[in-house]
């Protein structure tokens, strides 16, 4: 059972019209009310504190939820990882720009949405949960460790079984992130290179920690078809 009709990350700041220029020069295009879009998910600016990022479903069934065997607590479930989704019974504020985000068309400069990257102590244990929350398997590998994405056609979770206190990050994937990458340091933004073992100028991956509490992960690469 989905876990509802819509969905959107949640980013929570200070100053809402500061992050919405940011993120518009990333290429993220503004949806109006503080949400934008990469034509695959919405990111919807909150003002406040909570955690970065959140998930927040509209349109669902709270009892059918319940009844299914899901922990809701005031409205929300954790996952074991500790990704904070919020549940709403109201109906969708707006449309998705597509019916399956594993094959959706990307409009930013970052390419395609590739997932909500967890880094996880356990990967059975993190995928039961999002297996009983709807999501299916698209893949799931033992090398070089334990990995998988699961996709509930709104969304697309990855989850990397690594013992590292990293962020959760959205992931793109383009053909010429390398370029994209270049691009990116001469406007100023502040990548990084993925470990810290990287040769810092090696640009075929790096990642970028926003100043609004997002980690992206940009990678050199084609997944179209939603092929990992």
């Amino acid at each position: 059972m989905r876990l509802g009709s819509y969905v959107e990350i949640l980013n929570y700041v200070d100053d809402s019209a500061a992050a919405g220029a940011y993120y518009e020069k990333l290429g993220l295009a503004a949806l109006g009310d503080d949400v934008y879009t990469d034509g695959r998910y919405h990111l919807h600016l909150v003002p406040g504190s909570g955690p970065n990022p959140s998930l927040r479903y509209f349109g669902c069934d709270l009892d059918g939820l319940r009844a299914s065997g899901l922990d809701i607590a005031d409205g929300k479930l954790v996952s074991p990882a500790g990704i904070h989704i919020l549940l709403s019974a109201d109906a969708p504020p707006r449309d998705l720009p597509h019916d399956n985000v594993a094959r959706a068309q990307d409009i930013t400069r970052l390419g395609k949405f590739g997932e909500l990257s967890a880094m996880i102590p356990d990967l059975e244990v993190e995928c039961a949960f999002w297996e009983a929350a709807g999501y299916d398997v698209l893949g799931k590998y033992s090398v070089p460790k334990p990995w998988g994405i699961w996709c509930d056609n709104l969304f697309l979770i990855g989850l990397h079984q690594e013992d590292v206190d990293e962020p959760f990050a959205i992931c793109h994937f383009a053909p010429d992130m390398k370029e994209v990458n270049a691009q990116l340091l001469a406007e100023g933004f502040d990548l990084k290179p993925f470990e810290s073992g990287d040769i810092p100028a090696d640009l075929t991956y790096q990642k970028l920690m926003t100043p609004y509490g997002i980690l992206f992960y940009l990678f050199t690469g084609d997944i179209s078809e939603a092929k990992p």
